[in-house]
């Protein structure tokens, strides 16, 4: 279960000149703007080069289920890579961004100019697919502390953990991910820092008891 990223950053840096030549000059979006909506369509894709932004969908009763969030040097907005489908997902920035805009013909052309572009789209794509495919089974789990536990567990390989030693996502946040309410998170989160294995913090979560987060996890 390794290597499952709910961020994603840096997955292509090394085309970031490509972009810069191929697409029209960069846009500035500012914190809260909706670049793609669920059930529309939209024939502009983006490469990301500063910012964060989060995919997400909206439920049927109004909640949003957040699937990951997108950083640097990656792309957003390929779900409406076919103009005559409509997105089911909605991305909204979270802080100000700068983006390259393009279009699949645009893509068609940067393809064509460097074939292993492909190659990489195909293995990004995969690494995205293997998280949605995660947090679909993660749903599965009916201990609601196991799902959070495999969740957090995650994190912990990670560069952005090993540096600062926090898993920098709110409560709301986590909830949104693993599909409970941000109550439960809280009763949980509560349990957990009595029992030692977690502190929390203004938006993240250190882990101080692995072997006890591993003992509540699913997997």
């Amino acid at each position: 279960m390794g290597n499952i990223q709910f961020v994603f950053e840096g997955h292509f840096s090394k085309y970031r000149s490509l972009f810069q030549d191929m697409c029209p000059p960069p846009m500035t979006i500012r914190k809260g703007c909706v670049l793609c909506s669920q059930c529309h369509t939209s024939g502009w894709m983006y490469y990301m080069l500063d910012g964060i932004s989060k995919v997400y969908i909206t439920t049927n009763d109004g909640n949003e289920r957040i699937i990951d969030f997108m950083k640097k040097d990656t792309l957003i907005g390929m779900d409406c890579i076919n103009a005559a489908r409509r997105s089911v997902v909605s991305i909204s920035s979270i802080t100000d961004m700068q983006v390259l805009p393009f279009t699949p013909e645009m893509l068609r052309q940067m393809l064509l100019q460097n074939p292993e572009l492909g190659f990489d789209l195909a293995v990004y794509y995969g690494e995205v697919l293997r998280q949605v495919a995660y947090t679909a089974g993660n749903m599965g789990i009916a201990d609601l502390t196991g799902r959070l536990a495999a969740f957090l567990l995650l994190f912990l390989d990670t560069p952005d953990y090993k540096k600062t030693r926090k898993i920098a996502l709110t409560q709301e946040e986590i909830a949104s991910f693993i599909n409970v309410s941000r109550a439960q998170v809280a009763k949980m989160f509560g349990q957990l820092r009595k029992e030692g294995v977690i502190a929390t913090g203004n938006r993240y979560v250190t882990v101080l008891d692995q072997k006890k987060l591993m003992e509540y996890s699913a997997f």
